[in-house]
């Protein structure tokens, strides 16, 4: 009775590993796309400058050179953020992977039984006869 409960238990705490680290994703999922949004708002301002530059307005250069760094760090961010996420995907493929590894023997009989069975109804497959 004892290993039931510890089993369930093992199996509890193993979903809470893989459903914290399923969030943990998501959370830097939603903040990827923030600082992408946020770099594509500067790259948009730089190309509304670039813009006004070729039609002879006057931009101050300062605000190019402020809006490039942004961009650049932004980019620095969306790396780390990215190596992150990939970290974290891993940390659930190591979960899931841990895992009890020991084989079913009934499900894997199962299993041969269901390649056994003929995937073709041979009957359905049967021409017919219409007699023309």
């Amino acid at each position: 009775m004892s290993s039931i409960f510890s089993k369930l238990n093992s199996e509890l705490e193993s979903f809470g590993r893989r459903a914290s680290a399923a969030l943990d994703e998501g959370r830097l999922q939603i903040e990827l796309l923030r600082v992408k949004r946020r770099r594509d708002n500067a790259a948009r301002d730089l190309g509304m400058i670039a813009y006004h530059r070729e039609k002879g307005v006057e931009q101050d250069q300062r605000r190019v050179d402020a809006l490039v760094l942004k961009l650049s760090d932004l980019e620095a961010e969306i790396a780390s953020i990215e190596a992150q996420i990939a970290t974290q995907k891993a940390v659930v493929v190591s979960v899931t992977d841990t895992e009890d590894d020991e084989p079913d023997s009934e499900s894997e009989r199962e299993a041969e039984l269901d390649a056994e069975e003929p995937i073709i109804d041979e009957a359905a497959a049967a021409p017919q006869g219409d007699g023309a």
